[in-house]
């Protein structure tokens, strides 16, 4: 058989499923409906800290409709977690966050069900409740929980080479002190979750999940179930970036339909969405950096103090990403890091799209400008001369099989016109009136990261050819909203020589599709791909030798032709639904099905935290350009310039809307968005009091490209791409903010107020 000649891979079509999305025919949790379906209303705890005395649920156990109500007393008391077991389905004794799940009521309404909730009565010793890290963290402080003395919900530290060598080597140190803030996901679709008890002890869970495996592990062990008793099914998504990773809703609507013997459905309004949702950890950074005066980077010292909130969701890999991922962008020849997160009575904080990566470049980036301005080097020679480059192994024996950095440093240069633009305004910086400035910054990602589950790295996929000739793939990876969807049917496409929109991408059900780490760590593309490659492999080889069998021919003598197959001797062919159809009726109604697995070549990290553990890294260079108005502390973003290396671009308009979208909550995250927290209650939980950027809000110049590559370790040579476009995003727009006034952003938002007082006191 002939190869196939690349026909989908490349092509910027549409997304399969976008006519589904826009024409409102997707069904997202809250479109569910099933017979007998109850709905969720959730009583909250209004102390941030506090011992509970007793819960009254008499009144709302009267409420016309009302078919359950639940307290702690009545869940499983199991403790479990995804890292640390602090969690409970309700709260049993204590309450540690204003928004800790109390109690619980399912009802045949949704007004029913609220109306009961206001009637439950709690009463709730207070307790001394501690918001700020460094308190929370001091000797004296109470515990929050009494398994933690020290409040340390987790640490992480870590260190390479001989670090006071690379000190005494150094002609110049930068040290400085900078912090990052709560961020709301801001997602389309709220929170939701409908889930089904069956009477045999299974549960039926549809939740939208990036990790729908793991989550049922997690959910298994909190209700005392074997593995197989809960059914995962993950509907459409509206968006998470990193929010429904592992969530407590699910396990409270699994308790309330058990209890009513009958599916329950809750959905968050925005309001309660935005003020119990996981935002971004907040982290405070001290860094250190030494280098020699020709530009050689020598030694790295980070000190890091986070937030985990009241639990612990997925903060500690956040933190010990935000401490040393960086080691694998720059080669600092040694580096000393340590984190520790802290327990506070505030609402728990996750995952979000970029994962402790760009949080820690928004202060190592502007400190590397900050060593080009003091020893007059360039800044982007000075960041190719130190960044780690294609077959090298970083200080933590992370491999680069493949960077086009280089490229995408020398594009962002003239895309922009960095130099000559910065010139123009060379000697012009200053701290009245409007003033313009260009910043740029560096990043890079992994493309799934081994260390998630302990089971496995990689992936699996089914292809299945149906005898109506239609083909449907089932992987594990849930799309997000993204376009994996389209990307996966582009690849299969690509193999059997069909078009994308002939090939169905199932929606993941744990009934019918692989078990999988999941869409997380961007690994989506580059594992689910290669699965996805294998599978498709498969099939066209067990369809062309079952071709080649019932003809009596060599399979080596059969050609393919988009959706056909063709004896090359004897002319004879057959489009791929008949072969489909005739396979089905000689096998007994069996589908044809291909299976593919992707185990990676990625490595164990040993005792020290050293190893390889993702099979390949994007790189990206991006150069913003601001407006300051000093008089009012405004800025704006007026111009944007992102160039990547995410290897071969499968689908050039998925991948562009990939980093427009990431330049949108960079600029969001770098000027306006906070999650505004006193004294443990979320104060803007609107999107009315939080703002996200609008097209308003948008450089009016924004031009993304893509450099030419090739990923040995990833589908037609690609690799990941979605959470690298949002790591030099703030990073470069503050240090743009630095060009222009010579102030030093050291906490975002960079909001007009904060920089105008900075501006004032480096004017006094």
């Amino acid at each position: 058989m002939t190869g196939i000649a690349p026909r989908w891979i490349g092509q910027g079509i549409a997304q399969t499923d976008m006519r589904d999305k826009l024409t409102g025919a997707a069904d997202y949790v809250g479109d569910l409906t099933v017979p007998r379906m109850l709905h969720a209303a959730i009583v909250r705890s209004e102390v941030a800290h506090g011992i509970i005395r007793s819960i009254d649920t008499s009144r709302a156990e009267r409420v016309p409709g009302v078919r359950a109500v639940l307290t702690g007393a009545d869940t499983p008391s199991i403790p479990f977690g995804p890292y640390v077991p602090d969690w409970r389905i309700l709260a049993e004794d204590k309450v540690r966050y204003i928004g800790d799940e109390i109690a619980a009521i399912a009802a045949t309404s949704p007004e029913a069900a609220r109306e009961a909730a206001a009637l439950i009565e709690v009463d709730i010793e207070p307790l001394p409740a501690v918001f700020d890290p460094f308190e929370a963290l001091a000797p004296d402080t109470p515990p929050i929980w009494d398994e933690r003395p020290d409040n340390v919900a987790n640490a992480f530290a870590i260190d390479r080479g001989d670090l006071e060598a690379g000190w005494a080597a150094a002609d110049l140190v930068v040290e400085g002190e900078f912090t990052t803030n709560r961020i709301y996901h801001g997602y389309l679709e709220p929170i939701g979750v409908l889930a089904e008890a069956h009477p045999n002890g299974r549960y039926t869970l549809t939740v939208p999940t990036h990790i729908p495996y793991k989550a049922r592990i997690t959910y298994a062990s909190a209700l005392g179930i074997p593995l197989d008793h809960i059914r995962m099914v993950v509907p459409p998504i509206g968006g998470s970036f990193g929010a429904k990773y592992e969530m407590l809703e699910p396990l409270i609507v699994a308790c309330l339909s058990r209890a009513a013997g009958a599916p329950v459905r809750l959905v968050y309004d925005r309001e309660e969405d935005a003020a119990i949702a996981r935002p971004r950890p907040p982290f405070h950074f001290q860094h250190r950096i030494g280098v020699t005066a020709e530009g050689r980077f020598v030694a790295r010292e980070t000190e890091v103090t986070g937030i985990a909130g009241a639990r612990v969701f997925w903060s500690p890999a956040i933190l010990a990403t935000a401490v040393h991922r960086v080691d694998s962008l720059y080669h600092f020849g040694s580096m000393q890091g340590s984190g520790r997160l802290a327990y506070t009575n505030e609402p728990p904080t996750t995952a979000m799209r970029g994962f402790g990566n760009a949080e820690a470049l928004f202060g190592i980036e502007q400190l590397i400008d900050e060593i080009a301005e003091r020893l007059d080097h360039d800044p982007i020679e000075l960041r190719r001369r130190n960044a780690a480059k294609a077959g090298e192994r970083t200080m933590h024996g992370w491999l680069i099989s493949s960077s086009e950095l280089p490229a995408c440093l020398d594009r962002a240069r003239e895309l922009s016109g960095y130099p000559q633009r910065r010139a123009l305004v060379e000697g012009t910086r200053g701290r009245t009136g409007i003033r313009r400035g260009m910043g740029m910054a560096i990043a890079h990602h992994v493309s799934g990261y081994k260390p998630i589950l302990k089971d496995f790295d990689g992936s699996s996929a089914i292809v299945r050819l149906g005898g109506d000739g239609r083909v449907s793939l089932f992987v594990g990876e849930p799309d997000l909203g993204q376009g994996q969807v389209t990307i996966l049917s582009q690849i299969v496409a690509e193999g059997l020589g069909c078009a994308p929109n002939d090939v169905q991408v199932q929606g993941v059900d744990s009934a019918m599709s692989p078990d999988a780490v999941g869409t997380l760590a961007s690994r989506a593309t580059t594992m689910a791909g290669m699965a996805a490659v294998e599978a498709t492999r498969a099939a066209r080889e067990r369809l062309t030798a079952f071709i080649a069998s019932g003809w009596q021919v060599d399979a080596s003598e059969l050609e393919w032709d988009g959706p056909k197959v063709t004896h090359a001797v004897s002319g004879r062919s057959s489009t791929l639904a008949d072969a489909a159809h005739d396979y089905q009726v000689v096998h007994c109604g069996l589908p044809l099905l291909g299976e593919g697995v992707h185990r990676p070549d990625t490595e164990d990290l040993d005792a020290e935290k050293y190893g390889n553990p993702s099979v390949a890294y994007p790189f990206a260079a991006h150069v913003a350009e601001v407006e300051v108005d000093c008089d009012t502390g405004q800025a704006r973003v007026i111009g944007y310039w992102a160039v990547h290396d995410s290897g071969t671009i499968l689908n050039p308009s998925t991948a562009r809307s990939q980093v427009l979208g990431a330049i949108a909550q960079g600029v969001g995250w770098s000027l306006m968005e906070d999650v505004d927290i006193v004294d443990g209650a979320v104060r803007n939980p609107s999107f009315l009091d939080y703002r996200i950027p609008g097209a308003g809000d948008m450089p009016a110049r924004t031009v993304v490209e893509f450099v030419e590559g090739y990923e040995p370790n990833g589908p037609h040579g690609a690799k990941s791409l979605a959470e690298a476009a949002i790591n030099p995003t703030i990073a470069a727009v503050a240090n743009a903010i630095h060009d222009a006034t010579g102030v030093r952003p050291r906490h975002v938002p960079i909001a007009p107020e904060r920089l105008w007082e900075a501006l004032q006191e480096d004017a006094s």
